[in-house]
């Protein structure tokens, strides 16, 4: 008995150590996690992760999930950051886009103020109306990537035919590529190209590239309509300045000009919009550069 009972105080007592270095190791981990995270914490540009003095279980399952929820922290200040980057330059370049063709108009009109002859006058207004029209142009991306942004619009999904809706839009430009001297290849499909869309947003999509053509390109369009088995494929060609592939990989993003003087009145919206909305209608888009030729295509799914 005597034995029995000596047996079990020493088993009493070492459960009772060991309790108590336990405890003392919980609370050296606490303390050391805690002042750890405060030092983390506080600390910006670190990629310090929590440690424990010594392995407990529980422990170390909390130092682990504490860890990602760290690393999510960080991923999440590092977006942050670039969004607040991207805003600042989107301000300053819409900011830029807006502010040159109202200069260029303000003073046309203190010129329509002096003694000007009639041909100076026609000039002069048709500038200030070019001018005027640019400005409309710009805004009209503006709000409409801001209502995007913003999810506060929809888009339909009902049969509409994507063909005639390229050629009205091709009209809208007859003017811009006359003016420039060219005069567009057109590739179409005699049937109907019917798809599952909005018009308004098809029409704004072509819009948009149509715009980009006319703006940055050098010639040689080429617009065309390619019938796939479950799709149809609009792609819109034309003679470029020589693309990187970071051009090519960038150029859908927000406020992204290949102009980096930013002289060829655009916002850099039109072709991420033009991405968006795609996205919207269940469709793809992507850029290519071969040859001295720079392309989009856009793939919508047929009925």
């Amino acid at each position: 008995m005597k034995n029995i009972w000596i047996v079990t105080t020493f088993l009493s007592l070492f459960m009772l150590v060991m309790l108590i270095f336990y405890h003392l190791y919980y609370r050296m981990n606490i303390k050391h996690i805690t002042k750890q995270l405060k030092e983390i914490m506080n600390i910006k540009d670190t990629n310090e992760l929590l440690t424990v003095v010594v392995k407990q279980r529980d422990i170390g399952e909390l130092v682990n999930q504490l860890n990602n929820l760290i690393g999510d922290i960080r991923m999440s200040r590092i977006k942050i950051k670039r969004l607040n980057r991207n805003f600042r330059q989107s301000i300053t370049n819409i900011s830029h886009d807006l502010r040159t063709p109202l200069t260029t108009a303000s003073g046309y009109v203190q010129m329509l103020q002096t003694n000007v002859t009639e041909e100076e006058y026609q000039e002069y207004l048709a500038i200030i109306l070019e001018r005027q029209n640019m400005v409309k142009i710009l805004l009209e991306q503006l709000f409409e990537y801001v209502r995007i942004e913003s999810g506060d619009i929809t888009y339909e999904h009902v049969p509409i035919d994507a063909k005639k809706v390229l050629v009205d839009t091709l009209a809208m430009y007859y003017d811009d590529f006359y003016k420039k001297g060219q005069e567009p290849t057109v590739h179409l499909p005699e049937k109907p190209c019917i798809i599952q869309g909005d018009e308004q947003a098809v029409k704004r999509i072509f819009s948009n590239i149509l715009f980009n053509a006319i703006v940055h390109g050098n010639g040689g369009y080429c617009f065309k309509i390619h019938e796939a088995d479950s799709s149809y494929i609009f792609t819109f060609s034309n003679l470029s300045e020589p693309m990187t592939r970071d051009d090519l990989d960038y150029i859908f993003e927000r406020s992204y000009t290949k102009d980096k003087s930013r002289n060829k009145k655009t916002t850099g919206l039109g072709l991420t919009i033009a991405r968006e909305i795609t996205g919207w209608l269940n469709g793809t888009i992507e850029a290519s550069y071969d040859d001295g030729k720079f392309s989009i295509s856009i793939l919508l799914p047929k009925i």
